[in-house]
Formats: C-alpha cells, sequence, structure tokens
C-alpha cells in the first residue's frame, strides 16, 4: 500500500491491462472534475423509513354538517 490518498488499487480479481487503465481514467476524470468544481454536488433529501411508510393523512370531516346528514 501507498501513503498516496489517492491512489488507486485492485484489490480483488484480474482485470487487464486495458480494464485497469479503464478504471484509472474514470476515477481520473472524477477527481479531475471534483478539484475544479466550486459547487458541492447537490444531495439528494434523504426520507427516513418512518416518512416512506407513512399514510397519507385523511381530510377532516367537514364540521358545517350533521354526522347523519347525507
Amino acid at each position: 500500500m501507498t501513503d498516496d490518498p489517492q491512489a488507486i488499487g485492485m484489490v480483488a480479481g484480474s482485470p487487464t491491462d486495458e480494464e485497469a487503465a479503464a478504471i484509472a481514467a474514470v476515477f481520473g476524470a472524477l477527481l479531475l472534475e471534483q478539484a475544479v468544481s466550486s459547487d458541492p454536488l447537490p444531495q439528494s433529501p434523504v426520507r427516513s423509513a418512518w416518512d416512506r411508510s407513512r399514510r397519507a393523512l385523511r381530510t377532516p370531516w367537514p364540521t358545517e354538517r350533521d354526522w347523519r346528514h347525507r
């Protein structure tokens, strides 16, 4: 392992030279894009499991009508 925090290494599998070069090119482009970007990447809002499973609220019963009136 190297002390360079941006070093890329394969830890499993046996990629060909072309596959390793393609991965290195993709990560290099991503690092370059991150370095020149002044705006942070947009974060999608994270909804909790409670919020995702919540049903829609029912509408309130109209108070101006009598409950027996149709």
